[in-house]
């Protein structure tokens, strides 16, 4: 049995799948910003995030495992205030809002 015949024609605009991944984020529109802002070779191997490989804009550290954060890979735990990594951090994403507890304080909570 034949395949059937595409109705539409032209009328129809093409739909593809586009998926935009790192190596596609450092060629495209913004790509200098970008390359700049993961690969900064002002600065050492130290200075880039734990979590995220970015150029650190701050002096945040995680008080569980003392890795380096950038200010968008920081959670603050709610309960004691404690700055805490990626690893590091429970986040409950509860009824209302989302929760952040440290380590020590998931132990007690749990």
């Amino acid at each position: 049995m034949p395949k059937r015949g595409y109705p539409f024609a032209d009328a129809a605009p093409l739909q593809l799948k586009v998926r935009v991944g790192q190596r596609e984020l450092s060629r495209g529109v913004c790509a200098e910003q970008h390359s700049r802002e993961i690969f900064d070779l002002s600065r050492a191997a130290t200075g880039a995030c734990s979590s995220c490989v970015r150029a650190l804009d701050g002096k945040a550290v995680c008080g569980q495992c003392e890795r380096a954060l950038c200010g968008r890979c920081v959670h603050i735990c709610c309960s004691c205030g404690a700055v805490a990594c990626g690893l590091c951090a429970l986040v409950d994403c509860g009824d209302v809002h989302e929760t952040v507890l440290c380590a020590s304080c998931a132990m007690f909570e749990a």
